[in-house]
């Protein structure tokens, strides 16, 4: 019952009375549409009896429906009720003529001549002629029943299609339960085997817990009888290691009093020795370069520089005194507070920097000497000038 289609039996179930009640309705509209195009064209059939008077229009309408009604083998073979109406526009019906009401006319018709037959006729077919047409298909007539067995025959092929394919996946399950089934009894004698390994296992590993555990109490004993011996090593190597310690702090106060007497040292030695070299170095430019003017700052930080920097600033130098149209200006910067003197900036050793200006006498003045590092200072010194 796993795969059994009841889903689609109560389909087919339902859809067979739906689709049947709809196609009876479907076919009557059908029917009915399509015998009114025909009656409608065979009707009057030829106009020569009913204009010349020799044949009244009741009967020609039931001539022509009642041939038509005997030739549609639709109608023969299908039993098709055709319900025909056919009325003047006063209402007056024309067919079907009853037998209760057809004496009375035949005998009104019977005595007219030919000429007052016409002269009806003639009227009735002017004034216009209304038709109703009803197709009847009844539950139990044989194209009902054909339509009914048809979709039961459609419902019961769905069904059967879904009933084999259920069965199919039913007949799949049940071969890979058996497979399953199979799968899981070998698995289960594997896992016997292996739990019997692993008892065999533990028991190996109970043993070799046992020897070990002789081991270690064998090798607690011995650990307990030099444990003594340990402890006295290692208040030895305690007292060794505060001794070095003591060793260590002693000669670290010791180097940190002879670096502060080589800071002190030092501090005496080297302002005497700045200014003799800063005295040095101003005789000496004042003496090789007579056309120019150095500033202090300048000249300070000259003695800044290392020794590649300071022989490539006094090439500058050397320049600005003996040719200072060929000296590569930089860019100008406006110095001083009061006066926007324009000094000009140049570059040496790829971030050293010298700025210089001409003065009221139109010389020269080299105003500071310095690097990228300096440059905020320089600047400063500069614009406060």
């Amino acid at each position: 019952m796993k795969f059994f289609p009841i889903k689609v039996a109560i389909v087919c179930l339902l859809a067979t009375p739906i689709l049947y009640i709809i196609t009876l309705i479907s076919s009557e509209k059908y029917l009915t549409a399509r015998y009114s195009t025909q009656i409608q064209n065979i009707l009057i059939g030829d106009s020569k009896p009913l204009l010349e008077g020799s044949l009244p229009l009741e009967e020609q309408l039931a001539k022509n429906i009642q041939r038509f009604l005997k030739q549609d083998r639709i109608l023969e073979m299908t039993g098709l009720d055709l319900n025909i109406l056919v009325t003047t526009s006063q209402g007056k019906i024309l067919y079907p003529v009853y037998s209760d009401v057809n004496s009375p006319i035949q005998e009104i018709t019977g005595g007219e001549d030919a000429q007052m037959t016409a002269k009806r006729n003639f009227e009735l077919l002017n004034n216009g002629l209304n038709i109703q047409i009803e197709a009847k298909l009844d539950h139990g007539s044989l194209l009902g029943n054909f339509i009914l067995f048809g979709y039961f025959g459609m419902s019961f092929t769905v069904f059967l299609i879904f009933y084999r394919i259920g069965s199919s996946k039913a007949s799949l399950d049940r071969k890979k339960n058996i497979k399953l089934i199979t799968d899981l009894q070998k698995e289960d004698e594997i896992h016997k085997q292996i739990l019997d390994e692993l008892k065999k296992e533990r028991q190996d590993l109970f043993e070799n817990i046992k020897a070990l555990n002789a081991r270690y109490q064998e090798d607690r004993r011995k650990a307990s009888i030099n444990e003594e011996e340990m402890f006295q090593e290692i208040i030895s190597l305690e007292e060794k290691f505060n001794a070095f310690i003591e060793f260590k702090q002693a000669k670290e106060k010791e180097i940190e009093e002879l670096k502060s007497k080589i800071q002190t040292y030092e501090r005496r030695k080297t302002p005497k020795i700045r200014r003799n070299e800063f005295d040095f170095m101003l005789k000496r430019f004042s003496v090789i370069y007579k056309n120019i003017e150095i500033n202090r700052k300048a000249l300070t930080g000259f003695l800044n520089l290392d020794e590649d920097q300071q022989i490539k600033v006094e090439e500058i130098i050397h320049l600005l005194d003996s040719d200072p149209d060929k000296v590569i200006i930089k860019r100008k910067v406006f110095s001083g507070k009061k006066s926007r003197t324009t000094c000009f900036e140049v570059l040496f050793s790829y971030n050293g920097r010298l700025y210089f200006r001409k003065n009221e006498n139109n010389r020269i003045e080299i105003l500071t000497i310095g690097n990228k590092n300096t440059q905020t200072k320089d600047m400063e010194f500069i614009h406060n000038l």
